[in-house]
């Protein structure tokens, strides 16, 4: 999921909701940055803070879509891999 996203942004796909949303081209590289550190750490020791960073990240797309005004379609992508990440993260806390 996280791979898509950056391979959007990276290609420049995702440009016009970024500047709709007020984030520009440097806040759009910079979150893909972060997805790709945060997605390569997944396999590390440092999977939960990934996770974690992750989680944020999402979070900020929920905030976007929010203050968008996006209609309800718009949400089920975020909240898919809101849903999926929180699986992660319990199956981590329970090991």
């Amino acid at each position: 999921i996280f791979a898509l996203a950056v391979i959007a942004k990276l290609t420049g796909k995702t440009k016009p909701t970024f500047e709709k949303a007020g984030y520009g081209l440097k806040g759009m590289y910079a979150i893909a940055i972060a997805e790709i550190g945060f997605t390569a750490m997944l396999f590390s020791m440092y999977d939960l803070l990934a996770a974690l960073g992750l989680l944020a990240i999402i979070g900020g797309a929920f905030f976007t879509l929010f203050k968008q005004k996006a209609k309800p379609s718009e949400y089920i992508m975020a909240t898919i891999t809101t849903i999926l990440l929180a699986v992660f993260i319990c199956l981590l806390l329970v090991k």
